[in-house]
């Protein structure tokens, strides 16, 4: 499992869910089913661990009020070299 906001780099999956570590959010896409079964206690246990991981981390008082609406990365622009 990730530990959130801790780097831009961490991505895990639960199910057909995937979760994406950044340093100002945690992305979560996707679904997952919890079948009653086995494989569902375990992605059960998975959400569950990361929901609590999440919420500790927030709760731990280093989240700002707010973060920017969006952060997107610098880009340079360098010439066409097949122009």
């Amino acid at each position: 499992m990730i530990k959130p906001f801790a780097d831009d780099e961490a991505a895990t999956s639960i199910g057909d869910l995937a979760i994406e570590n950044g340093t100002s959010r945690v992305a979560i896409s996707g679904s997952v089913e919890i079948t009653r079964d086995q494989a569902g206690l375990e992605r059960a246990r998975a959400l569950k661990q990361l929901a609590d991981d999440l919420v500790a981390e927030l709760e731990a008082g280093h989240a700002p009020q707010q973060v920017a609406a969006t952060q997107t990365a610098s880009v340079d622009q360098v010439a066409n070299p097949f122009a």
